[in-house]
């Protein structure tokens, strides 16, 4: 990716961030996380969030701080439809969508950012 652009699309306001994610993903077919002995996780609202990028460079962006170990994983849109996000669901956590290093990223619940999946997928089929 061009570095203006990876600059442009970081420098989006979350709900944009969100949108990219959604079409990025129904596009490739795969999410990304950071993955140490685990995956990443954050806390919002009380609850836990596991953060999602739609490409590798951002997830690797955000691995500083207490993240610094991680690396880049990718998550098969499928697994991410039938598995996680239901699973999130079920275990009361939230999505972190799209995190930027300098900021949160839009916190959606699983069931929501499934619908938007979903319906952006449709257009692909």
């Amino acid at each position: 990716m061009h570095p203006e652009k990876f600059k442009q699309v970081l420098g989006l306001p979350s709900a944009e961030r969100h949108a990219y994610l959604v079409r990025k993903v129904a596009d490739t077919q795969e999410v990304w996380g950071l993955y140490h002995d685990g995956w990443a996780t954050a806390h919002a609202h009380g609850k836990v969030a596991i953060p999602f990028w739609p490409e590798a460079a951002f997830a690797q962006a955000c691995a500083s701080g207490g993240w610094e170990l991680f690396q880049p994983r990718a998550i098969a849109l499928g697994e991410l439809l039938t598995r996680w996000l239901p699973g999130m669901a079920i275990n009361g956590q939230l999505a972190s969508v799209f995190p930027a290093p300098q900021g949160a990223g839009a916190i959606a619940a699983p069931a929501d950012l499934l619908r938007d999946l979903q319906r952006e997928a449709e257009q692909y089929e």
